[in-house]
């Protein structure tokens, strides 16, 4: 637990590593001389004990720094003012330090689109914004413009929402009214959740063509809207939050957390088989979604998925967490059932290797004239394997399999790893732990007059010889 000496110094952001604790927000708003004036439309402000945020201004474009916005959506540009008031009874009465430090925009600052969906700022290029900097005394202003990517579509509700790790969020509403901070919690269709975060899904569709672009060959759109909220909370000193708390006394603050491993760890399982990770592009669920601790917001997942594809789960696998006063337990994965179809069951492997603590197992291998893009030519075959691997331990890791098996003959060459689709298989993927199997299909060149396919196998613990029919 922080004492008063350490928080003196601890102005800007806590530390992470996989999952980041951001922010702050308290149930108890602190008073402050401009909460009379808070009002919608431009221009607005917020306060907390230290801090005064106004909007100027606020424009609308299709492009940014020379780019153009993601996929069905456009630029946001507002023009933003900081004001430091550090008050006197903090800086004698508790010995804070004058100077305020805005650690990082980019994990501080963010915008609530239509009371569900999260943005992270970008700065434009000769805003007069940094992503961190001082406000180095009271009365001192840093003023500039910051820009967010929101749909391109009618509005209907936007605020401007500011975190501190020591200090009451600020809220500015710019467009529409704001949901109470609970309001949504039950609309969710599942809910999951544990000590630093919750999540829950909103909804679910399969898509041919989504913000313009076609599904692959053989796979559509799954669309996910997913929601969350930051349930981590730290101990601060009651009167930075609330001017008529007595010194000595300590509060604590909600805190958004950060999910900065998603891309990898966030999965749809179809079939109890294959795991596909988002298209980022597609999705306007951050890379790395934070979990504001005032609202049940997110964005939508967007995933490739097969178009036979029966059962379908949405997993967030769940790595060890860091940060100040974070255990290091690993929470376990959130697990959404979004379809309940039936899976076969795996047919029993021709070959398996025990690993150390992963599994190997080739279930299957066929020979083919061509495959996705590949082509096989005169005197050479395809060789087409489908495998398996499971990590029989408590801990997940990133693994990968493209260099796992390798061909005995030089004429052999590995021309791709894919999942079902057949979709590239991306690398290093997250394999889970408890023996959850994930499986893959290897591509490769091979001799047509090959009759025994040898294949070297490189793992953690061992390396053996495969010796495959076909």
């Amino acid at each position: 637990m922080n004492q008063p000496h350490t928080r003196k110094a601890a102005l800007g952001m806590a530390g992470l590593l996989a999952l980041l604790g951001l922010g702050a927000a308290t149930p108890a708003a602190a008073q402050s001389p401009c909460a009379e004036v808070v009002r919608e439309g431009l221009p607005a402000l917020g306060c907390n004990r230290a801090f005064t945020l106004h909007v100027k201004d606020m424009a609308f474009s299709d492009e940014l720094n020379g780019q153009a916005p993601p996929p069905g959506q456009r630029w946001a540009t507002l023009d933003v003012r900081f004001d430091s008031w550090m008050p006197s009874d903090l800086v004698f009465g508790l010995g804070y330090p004058e100077p305020l430090l805005v650690a990082s925009l980019e994990r501080q600052l963010y915008l609530l689109v239509d009371d569900r969906q999260v943005v992270r700022p970008t700065l434009p290029d000769g805003s007069a914004l940094e992503d961190e900097f001082v406000l180095p005394r009271a009365g001192a202003q840093r003023q500039g413009e910051v820009a967010f990517a929101v749909p391109d579509a009618s509005l209907s509700q936007l605020s401007l929402h500011y975190y501190h790790d020591q200090y009451a969020p600020i809220v500015v509403p710019l467009l529409g009214g704001r949901a109470e901070p609970d309001e949504g919690r039950d609309a969710a269709s599942w809910q999951q959740g544990h000590d630093l975060m919750s999540l829950g899904v909103h909804g679910v569709g399969r898509h041919d063509r989504w913000q313009g672009e076609a599904s692959p060959e053989g796979m559509q759109w799954l669309v996910v809207d997913l929601r969350g909220q930051g349930e981590w909370r730290t101990p601060v000193d009651a009167r930075a939050l609330e001017a008529s708390a007595e010194p000595d006394v300590e509060s604590s603050l909600h805190r958004v957390m950060e999910y900065i491993e998603a891309p990898g760890l966030l999965q749809v399982v179809v079939d109890g088989r294959y795991a596909y990770v988002r298209d980022l592009e597609l999705s306007s669920l951050g890379d790395d979604p934070a979990l504001l601790p005032d609202a049940w917001a997110g964005g939508e997942a967007v995933f490739p998925i097969p178009d036979d594809a029966e059962r379908i789960e949405l997993v967030a696998y769940m790595p060890q967490f860091g940060g100040t006063d974070i255990s290091s337990e690993i929470r376990p994965a959130l697990r959404f059932a979004l379809e309940e179809g039936e899976r076969e069951p795996d047919a029993e492997p021709r070959e398996m290797l025990e690993d150390g603590p992963i599994r190997f197992r080739v279930h299957d291998l066929v020979l083919h004239d061509a495959f996705a893009d590949h082509v096989a030519e005169e005197g050479e075959t395809l060789v087409w394997i489908e495998a398996a691997m499971a990590n029989q331990s408590e801990v997940g890791g990133m693994m990968e399999v493209g260099h796992r098996l390798r061909p005995r003959v030089p004429e052999g060459e590995l021309l791709g790893v894919y999942q079902a689709g057949p979709m590239p298989q991306p690398e290093p993927f997250w394999l889970p732990a408890d023996d959850e199997p994930r499986h893959f299909q290897l591509l490769y060149r091979y001799p047509a007059d090959a009759e025994t396919l040898e294949f070297e196998y490189g793992g953690v613990a061992v390396v053996e010889t495969l010796s495959l029919s076909h």
